[in-house]
């Protein structure tokens, strides 16, 4: 059996889901592959990593390594009363790891789908997220949002995904098929984005505390004078960001791509100027999509390097053109992708 599993790329709404506001992202043609068969044991190979794992489907005992997303579904299913068996296979794929696309959410919903799939585990897609997230955040130990595994899970080909993160409510919009979006992968590892994202999802958290609020989605400006100014420059930086998620859930619709193009500029430039989490790389890039010809651009990630996002009416030889004057400019080795929003994780029939 052959697991088809999506990375996926936000299109706008960065740093929004830990304090529950909106997301867009869309799952992408570039994939993790997991291809294997029922087992007592799990034992695994990943090409990216090339290394193989093993472990009893009983043992939560971390690993420090990729492995550990796999035990972390393992994890989260037996908490909630599922049993499964193992896996004999390999894992392999197009989607670069650790270059903001999501790799582990794919990860982590391919081995999900595996599972239900060959033990008849009764998932809705739903439920399928939410096990993915309780993976990452409670046994692998990372406090993201609900965004990539939703993204994973619930992806439609021709589609972006706008989420509401605190309810998950969701709705399917629709993506112009003649607009093109290019993945720029800067090549740089991002060692600071764990901790900045950790330092700054808590002190989102405490000035919503302050607030006396659950979600950003539910403050207003007016309120941000009761912060300090640390505080106020990062959360009014998410109220306009979930501001600019509903701006482009329209322009989409009424297919505005001019607008959506000057929404991700926007987007980035706060981030980099107000949200701290963008870096001269990311942002020579930016400047370098909109010289040759992109409606808009932007990080896309955590940020501190990673990849980010230009979309194109016409893309000739764009990507290639700011590829080699990046690679003129700093010391990293680029790649980049021209993607199409993809269905989401599924058993692959090819």
């Amino acid at each position: 059996m052959k697991i088809c599993s999506p990375g996926r790329v936000n299109l706008i709404g960065e740093h929004t889901d830990y304090s529950f506001g909106y997301v867009m992202p869309m799952a992408i043609d570039l994939y993790t592959y997991l291809e294997g068969t029922k087992n007592r044991d799990v034992v695994l190979y990943s090409e990216n990593f090339e290394m193989g794992g093993k472990f009893k489907i009983d043992s939560f005992e971390k690993e420090n390594n990729w492995l550990d997303y796999v035990k972390g579904i393992y994890y989260s299913l037996y908490k909630r009363g599922y049993r499964a068996g193992g896996i004999y296979g390999r894992i392999y794929g197009n989607l670069p790891i650790g270059s903001g696309l999501s790799s582990s959410a794919s990860l982590e919903l391919a081995v999900l789908e595996f599972l239900k799939e060959n033990y008849t585990l009764h998932l809705k897609r739903i439920e399928m997220a939410i096990m993915a997230r309780d993976a990452e955040n409670n046994f692998v130990g990372m406090p993201c949002g609900i965004m990539d595994q939703m993204a994973v899970a619930l992806g439609k080909k021709g589609y972006a995904l706008f989420i509401d993160t605190e309810n998950l409510n969701y709705e399917h919009i629709p993506f112009p098929k003649d607009l093109n979006v290019l993945i720029f992968d800067t090549g740089i590892h991002r060692e600071l984005a764990n901790s900045a994202y950790e330092e700054r999802q808590q002190l989102i958290s405490l000035a919503l505390k302050k607030l006396g609020k659950c979600t950003s989605k539910n403050v207003s400006e007016n309120e941000l004078n009761k912060l300090n100014a640390r505080e106020i420059k990062m959360l009014g930086y998410v109220l306009r960001e979930n501001r600019r998620v509903l701006d482009a859930r329209d322009a989409l619709k009424n297919e505005n791509i001019e607008f959506f193009g000057n929404l991700l500029l926007e987007a980035h430039w706060d981030l980099s100027n107000n949200y701290g989490v963008s870096c001269e790389e990311l942002d020579f890039f930016v400047n370098k999509a909109v010289q040759h010809g992109a409606l808009g651009a932007r990080l896309t990630g955590a940020g501190f390097g990673g990849s980010a996002i230009a979309i194109f009416e016409n893309i000739d030889n764009a990507g290639e053109i700011i590829k080699r004057e990046y690679e003129k400019r700093f010391m990293y080795q680029a790649r980049y992708h021209f993607v199409k929003p993809s269905d989401g994780v599924r058993l692959c029939m090819d």
